[in-house]
């Protein structure tokens, strides 16, 4: 977290909030949802199991540990239905350990907003030796050849007596609740741990809603930037830097005076002016298209980008990172001014930019550039580092805006009507005659 990064967006239920406290303020359902359980579950059973921590004690398990003669108890009543939970009542050397998180200040980012975070720990119970070294060794001792070399007929006796080493493999991704503008910001990609998050916060009252970016164009990803290399300004600029790359090494171009238009010809091959003294440059990895019937290639140097786009008249870039900038204009110690370019944020524009399996709009390659030098800056200034509750509540803060940021600049760039309704909206659900209709097609 706090740098470059995938994030999950999902839909948060605002009237939620109080079953959600509720839940963390029982002892059982949070020892329960725990880490601590989770780590039992995948001990005991040798499954895959998803715990969760407090923000603040990513590994409150293991500061905390629970005595392995309860945690067979415990890795089965967290297995147990939870309509037949109440059945059954965990034993105190239980409730009251000190390795999982419970109650709300353990959870809670702000003393006023409804912002709440937490640690996801996925528990994977795989594989981890290298079976190919195994089997190549035993080949060795065995016949004295490499195990590539082998006939079926031996190779299948090795295969049968080569067994791996198996163990918990443990992986934390930080959740971030926002009950005020009902959104859960989940660090992660991968369906498979994203779905496990949505399903652990509901079953603590969290009610999460399926969203997804959505704009009223077809291909709309694609269409964004287009539309801004079509309005791109520096074109000279970009065109003789991708020249000048032809000839010469990186290090043997010669920088332009001019500071802040080399920054932008070095790291981007856009850049386009949104109006408001903010800008939005488009960088790799990115994806060109020659002709409207080939296939996309994929780019990452600004120079070879723009070579590609001037190679056909039908040539445009159909995906690529945005970073959206703010040029500011301030006056020197000697009484000049002048300009430079303050990144605000970068986000992957592309047709992978929704995850509706889960139901989540996603930022992908996302990055707040200034975030960390703001707080170092104001450390320095104040002389006070902020808590770490400070620190997840203000991500959260700067997500948020981003969010608004990048809403409001896809909708200016395809030009919306205020009417039209778009950004990151609800999943439309189709009704039961649509499905029919679906399915006879």
């Amino acid at each position: 977290m706090f740098g470059r990064g995938n994030w999950a967006i999902v839909g948060l239920a605002k009237e939620s909030l109080e079953a959600f406290k509720g839940s963390l303020e029982d002892r059982t359902v949070m020892a329960a949802a725990s880490q601590m359980a989770a780590a039992a579950i995948t001990r005991q059973f040798s499954v895959d199991a998803l715990g969760i921590n407090p923000f603040g004690a990513p590994r409150l398990d293991e500061a905390h540990p629970l005595e392995l003669k309860h945690q067979e108890e415990l890795a089965q009543f967290a297995t147990t239905e939870q309509d037949a939970r109440a059945e059954t009542t965990l034993g105190a050397e239980i409730l009251e350990c000190e390795g999982y998180g419970q109650g709300v200040e353990q959870f809670r980012l702000h003393p006023t907003m409804p912002w709440y975070g937490l640690w996801a720990v996925s528990n994977e119970w795989k594989d981890v030796s290298d079976l190919a070294s195994i089997k190549e060794q035993r080949s060795y001792e065995l016949l004295d050849r490499p195990y590539k070399f082998l006939q079926a007929t031996d190779k299948g006796p090795i295969d049968k007596e080569t067994l791996g080493v198996t163990a918990a493999v443990r992986k934390q991704v930080p959740v971030l609740l926002d009950f005020h503008e009902g959104r859960v910001y989940i660090e992660n990609s991968n369906k498979k741990v994203i779905y496990s998050i949505i399903v652990q916060l509901n079953q603590l009252g969290a009610e999460i809603l399926p969203v997804a970016w959505t704009y009223p164009l077809a291909n709309w990803t694609a269409e964004v930037v287009g539309r801004l290399y079509e309005a791109t300004q520096y074109q000279a600029e970009f065109q003789k830097r991708a020249d000048e790359a032809t000839r010469f090494t990186t290090k043997e171009i010669e920088k332009l005076e001019d500071r802040e238009v080399e920054a932008i010809v070095a790291n981007y091959f856009s850049m386009t002016d949104l109006g408001g003294d903010v800008w939005a440059g488009i960088s790799g990895p990115a994806q060109i298209r020659l002709h409207d019937a080939s296939p996309p290639i994929g780019v990452r140097a600004p120079t070879t980008a723009t070579t590609l786009l001037k190679m056909t008249n039908d040539a445009t870039v159909i995906a690529g990172a945005v970073t959206l900038q703010e040029r500011i204009t301030a006056t020197s110690k000697k009484g000049g001014e002048f300009t430079f370019r303050k990144e605000m944020l970068r986000i992957d524009v592309n047709d992978r930019i929704n995850l509706p399996d889960v139901g989540a709009a996603m930022l992908r390659g996302f990055d707040i550039p200034r975030f960390r030098k703001d707080i170092q800056r104001e450390i320095k200034q104040t002389k006070q580092v902020p808590t770490i509750e400070q620190f997840w509540g203000t991500w959260l803060h700067e997500l948020t805006n981003a969010v608004r940021a990048i809403e409001a600049a896809f909708r200016d760039v395809l030009e919306l009507s205020g009417n039209q309704q778009a950004g990151i909206l609800p999943m439309r659900v189709p009704g039961k005659e649509e499905v029919v209709e679906d399915v006879k097609a």
